[in-house]
């Protein structure tokens, strides 16, 4: 099945055109792109893929977290393509995605949104401490951190920082192109409307 790809949510965000069997094209796309830019983006990836808009399958778009704009501009676009071309899609949560490039099975997820702020969610030894992406104070989120611990995601210098005083590890992830395949291949899709993932309870 031919799946389009949307992540806005990441640091580097991403176009991808991908079968069950492998990455056609991939484009590396600033998260704060406008919609506006997005169709020319996307028409260049469709043509380095050879393919038409009628050759996409399903869609998946990463919903968060990330940016306001980033999520709402991702969200309305993998909306619209579902709906001009009736088409099934999927939201993903950026750790799920992060886990699926990760080489190790206990990491623990971690992502910045503010100067003071971060998400974290556990895997493997780390899922029943972390049972899903919490947002949490920095000042918080260190009192709890176990020591040494192996971490993957997107941190800001200063949390980077406070956790590797902590002994955290950073572990390197596989290449995005050599998981896509098998990881949004192992996705449910349906046809119904996406919705960012902001993480906020206020």
């Amino acid at each position: 099945m031919n799946t389009l790809f949307i992540d806005l949510a990441s640091r580097n965000g991403t176009l991808a055109c991908v079968t069950d069997e492998a990455t056609l094209a991939l484009k590396t796309v600033d998260h704060r792109v406008s919609d506006m830019e997005l169709m020319p983006l996307f028409e260049s990836v469709l043509a380095d893929a050879k393919w038409a808009r009628e050759d996409i399958g399903r869609l998946a778009c990463i919903t968060g977290p990330g940016g306001f704009t980033s999520l709402r501009v991702a969200a309305a676009f993998t909306n619209a393509l579902a709906y001009a071309l009736f088409l099934p899609a999927t939201g993903i949560h950026l750790s799920d995605l992060k886990k699926a490039q990760c080489p190790q099975e206990d990491v623990l997820w971690l992502h910045s949104t503010k100067k003071q702020e971060l998400f974290s969610r556990g895997f493997g030894s780390y899922a029943d401490a972390y049972k899903e992406a919490t947002h949490f104070q920095m000042e918080h989120f260190l009192q709890d951190l176990p020591e040494n611990v192996p971490w993957i995601g997107e941190l800001i210098p200063a949390h980077e920082e406070a956790v590797k005083a902590k002994g955290g590890v950073s572990i390197a992830l596989q290449d995005l192109s050599s998981i896509l395949p098998v990881f949004l291949s192992d996705q449910q899709y349906k046809k119904s409307i996406m919705e960012p993932w902001y993480g906020r309870k206020w």
